[in-house]
Parts: structure tokens; C-alpha cells; sequence
């Protein structure tokens, strides 16, 4: 009888602890699903791929949790996780589709001796479409990169004033005065990180990253085409054979105008930015071997502020999106809960 107590005893214990009582209720528990982040790229106008980008993920319904963002990244990256959807920005990148939608936002330093803009209308211009947010109050989590010119170290931005922080990410070296923010002197983010993937991981909660970038890789550099880009940059501006005298004496006022305009092809501000992307296509490839998945929309005859091609490179972003979404759609299988 005292050896039977202690069998049942042994048995009762056994089942306690083991899997197959429990397996049921376990497996209800395990699995949940990824935090996805995207990581949007800098580019001036040619980062309007994102708004394409963003669009495609829409129209799949791919669950995103957090993004971050740099220079035009950023302020694309703070309407979406404002809850601005993709057609709205769409919407809002045609009107800004001609040079005198542009200028309206210009507002010119005097003297332009820190750069040639404050940025203070772009950033009147958000506030119009956002309000004046909290970062920790927005929709999905948000990072926003900036560069410190005192230290030359990375400011992150993921909480506090978004207007602020997308303005000082924004600020292109040259062209936009740079931006204290805290008592911290900053400049464009595109400077430092061009692609913010380690930021967003660093500083959000995500499984997943996917970067989202318009830089060059370092096989486009080398390749063939991206040779007869820059021959296509050089020769633009040079008189054809069948051209009218009209056309002829426009051209003429244009070399005039380049002569005195530091921002023109070859002048002070353009060598800076050029020299600028020589050493963001390296960060960037860097920065898009750590992510997840690397999504490259990048369009080498055009130009950073050609803001009327909207519709090229929201299509360019949009067929890269859709090119990768079947790798997209294998970071939303469910995953195991630690």
C-alpha cells in the first residue's frame, strides 16, 4: 500500500512537468508579431521614393512599428508616423511640383554668410499638415538624426519637439543655417548617417529593419551608367547644332547666372555637396549591411532638387517596394515570444 502512495506521487509529479499536459495552452502564447522599422534615407528631392515606397507597403498591409530618418527622410518619416497616409503626401509633393511653388518657401539669410536659407518656412509649412507634435505622442515610434557640428557626433532625436528636430535634420550644410536645437548647433543628419539604421535600433523596440536608400551603392559608382550620368551632368547646358538664337542667349544668361551663384554645377556650394555624397555612399553601404533588408531606389541622372520629377521617383520607390515585397512579407511571419 506505501509503495503504491509513492508510485501515484511520482506519476502525479511526472505529469506536472511534463510538455505534452501543456502544449496546447503554450503554443496559444508563443507567437507574435515583428516590429518592423524602416529607415529612410536622405536624397533631397530623390527621397520622395519613400512616399512610393510607403505607398506600396500601404496598398499590402505591411504592419510597420517605427521608423527613422534623416534631411528629407525625416520629413517624410514625421508625416507617415504623424499618421499622415501615402496618397496625402503624394498629394502634397505635387504641389511643390514647379520652381515658383519652391521659392515660396525660400527664405532667404541675410547676409547668407552661415547658408543661403533659415529653413524656418519649410518647417511652417509641416506644422501646416501636422500641428506641432510631441515625438512621443505620434502614431508609430520615430528617430530623427541630426549632425552635432561642435563634436561632429550624432544627434538623436526621439522625443521632444518634431517640427524642431525634422528642421535641424534638414538643414543642408551651405544651403539651410544650421539649427541649435538645445543649445546644440546642428546640420543635416545626411552628413553623419545617411541611412539611420543603427539609431532605429538602438533607440526602438524593432525585430526587424528595412533600409530605404537613395544613395548610390558602390556598384553603381563603377558601373557604366553611372558614367554616362555624370557625361550627361557635364555636357548639360552646352548649345546643339539645331538650336534657336531664343534658346541660345537663354543658355547664355544661365552661364551668366552660374558664374554668381554659389549653388550652380561646379561653384563653391556644389563642390561641397558633392564631396559630401563621396563619403555618404560609403556610410551608407556600411549602414545597409546592417539592416535586415536593404532596399535601394536610387536614380543617378537626376539631380537633388528637381522636386517637379515627383512623380518619377515616387514610381522609382514604388517598383522597388514591389520588387522586394516578397522578402518584405517574410519579416511579418510571426515570431517566437522570449
Amino acid at each position: 500500500m506505501y509503495k503504491q502512495q509513492i508510485k501515484a506521487i511520482f506519476i502525479l509529479i511526472s505529469n506536472i512537468h511534463s510538455p505534452t499536459m501543456h502544449s496546447t495552452e503554450y503554443n496559444h502564447s508563443t507567437n507574435r508579431t515583428p516590429r518592423i522599422g524602416l529607415a529612410l534615407g536622405c536624397g533631397g528631392a530623390k527621397a520622395l521614393v519613400h512616399m512610393g515606397v510607403l505607398k506600396a507597403l500601404e496598398d499590402n498591409n505591411i504592419p510597420i512599428h517605427a521608423v527613422s530618418g534623416c534631411s528629407m527622410g525625416a520629413y517624410v518619416g514625421a508625416l507617415w508616423a504623424s499618421g499622415v497616409p501615402a496618397d496625402k503626401m503624394i498629394h502634397l509633393a505635387a504641389e511643390m511640383r514647379d520652381k515658383k511653388s519652391l521659392k515660396q518657401l525660400a527664405d532667404p539669410a541675410v547676409p547668407p554668410i552661415q547658408g543661403l536659407f533659415y529653413g524656418n518656412k519649410i518647417k511652417e509649412h509641416l506644422r501646416a499638415t501636422i500641428g506641432s507634435p510631441k515625438i512621443e505622442e505620434l502614431d508609430r515610434k520615430f528617430v530623427c538624426i541630426a549632425a552635432n557640428l561642435e563634436n561632429y557626433q550624432r544627434v538623436v532625436f526621439n522625443s521632444g519637439d518634431l517640427l524642431e528636430a525634422v528642421h535641424a535634420s534638414c538643414a543642408m550644410p551651405g544651403i539651410i543655417v544650421p539649427v541649435t536645437v538645445n543649445g546644440i548647433r546642428c546640420v543635416d543628419g545626411g552628413v553623419i548617417d545617411p541611412v539611420p539604421v543603427y539609431a532605429l535600433k538602438k533607440y526602438t523596440d524593432v525585430d526587424y529593419v528595412i533600409a530605404i536608400s537613395t544613395t548610390p551603392t558602390l556598384n553603381d559608382i563603377d558601373s557604366d551608367v553611372a558614367i554616362e550620368a555624370t557625361l550627361v551632368s557635364a555636357n548639360e547646358g552646352l548649345i546643339q547644332e539645331d538650336e534657336s538664337a531664343t534658346d541660345w542667349i537663354k543658355n547664355k544668361l544661365s552661364d551668366l547666372g552660374k558664374k554668381y551663384n554659389p549653388a550652380a554645377k561646379g561653384n563653391m556650394l556644389d563642390t561641397l555637396r558633392r564631396s559630401l555624397k563621396a563619403s555618404q555612399i560609403r556610410i551608407a553601404h556600411d549602414a545597409c549591411k546592417q539592416a535586415d533588408l536593404a532596399i535601394s531606389a536610387v536614380c543617378m541622372e537626376s539631380d537633388w532638387d528637381e522636386y517637379e520629377r515627383y512623380e518619377h521617383f515616387i514610381s522609382l520607390g514604388a517598383k522597388a517596394a514591389l520588387n522586394a515585397m516578397e522578402n518584405i512579407k517574410k519579416l511579418t511571419t510571426p515570431i517566437p515570444i522570449e
